[in-house]
């Protein structure tokens, strides 16, 4: 894939890079991070920072190989656009952007920053109404004036600001900014229960009926308890978290914890999905008919709850969820809270 002219005397402005993300509830049962790159070329990642990574490399002028989440994919970079703003996230991680400074305003290159932040917080968990959001001028290197803020200069060029500097257009600048989310409340569950039932219908439950544990359910009331059925046929092939993930479970000879009943022929059950003890690289076959936890997960993952929240949980997440709180290998599966942790 050719990206700029190959003529590197040339100056080129039109590098356009906007973020979206897609959430495939019917086939892969994940939310891919994805950019659409000069309005023409679509990628996708399952890694919020393998798309940065891509992203940035439209800025770089050095070779450099990138550790995306499936392979080692080998990028030969230049720089190729001649103009590109620098900013940092809250976790002080630099992107950049490129943007055509003779036809993008000061207003629009914010914009641009402004919808980035959105798609990538809203990706990494769900928040993406801006409750801050803020140019800090003077921070800005170089400086730029406060009355950029003002509704009459916001409209101004890029050109206009900086064609002063020396060796402009081939320049990248940096902005200082403040932001801050949260979770739209369109997408918040509230757990009061305005109405109790008067009656609740008598249940006689067997001391060793051993009920499933839904993570998902915020009201213990088993009146309410629905079982959530599975349409969606389609079996996963390749999901590389999720795959590591079991791994370290059957690791941890947890193995019965992801079958549906306990068996003493793991060693059989090990060559049929193809576990290797030293495999690093996610070759686990994710077969439904023998791990069958992963038909609970997406059971779970089609729950109304992860629906109206906008299913802000991947497959490995929820996974974690269950088999902490759910599953016998909660004692000694320790990189479990691990993950917990991370997504909170």
């Amino acid at each position: 894939l050719q990206l700029g002219n190959p003529n590197k005397s040339s100056l080129e402005f039109n590098v356009s890079i906007q973020y979206y993300n897609d959430i495939d509830i019917i086939e892969t049962h994940a939310k891919w991070a994805c950019l659409i790159l000069n309005h023409t070329w679509h990628f996708r990642t399952l890694l919020f920072d393998d798309r940065d990574d891509l992203s940035n490399c439209v800025s770089v002028n050095e070779g450099k190989n990138i550790k995306m989440s499936l392979s080692n994919i080998n990028f030969q970079l230049f720089e190729f656009n001649s103009f590109h703003v620098i900013w940092k996230d809250n976790d002080n991680r630099t992107h950049k952007k490129p943007l055509n400074p003779y036809s993008i305003t000061f207003k629009q290159g914010i914009q641009h920053v402004q919808h980035n932040l959105q798609m990538r917080n809203h990706f990494i968990d769900g928040r993406d109404e801006f409750i801050l959001f803020k140019c800090k001028f003077d921070k800005c290197k170089p400086e730029i004036s406060s009355k950029i803020s003002k509704t009459n200069y916001a409209d101004v060029l890029l050109h206009d600001i900086y064609k002063y500097l020396p060796h402009y257009p081939i320049i990248q600048v940096y902005w200082e900014i403040d932001y801050c989310f949260m979770v739209p409340y369109k997408r918040t569950i509230g757990i009061e229960r305005n109405k109790l039932p008067k009656n609740v219908p008598f249940q006689d439950i067997s001391l060793n009926q051993k009920t499933k544990f839904n993570p998902l359910l915020y009201e213990c009331d088993i009146h309410k308890i629905k079982t959530i059925e599975d349409t969606i046929n389609v079996k996963l092939t390749r999901n590389n978290d999720l795959q590591k993930l079991l791994h370290e479970v059957i690791k941890n000879d947890c193995l019965n914890d992801l079958i549906s009943r306990p068996s003493a022929f793991h060693k059989k059950i090990k060559g049929q999905i193809n576990y290797n003890e030293k495999d690093e690289s996610g070759e686990l076959v994710l077969n439904e008919l023998i791990l069958t936890i992963l038909n609970e997960l997406k059971i779970l993952y089609h729950d109304d709850i992860h629906k109206k929240m906008g299913y802000p949980l991947q497959l490995w997440h929820i996974c974690a969820i269950l088999l902490y709180c759910g599953k016998s290998c909660n004692e000694k599966f320790n990189i479990i809270i691990g993950l917990i942790w991370i997504f909170i």
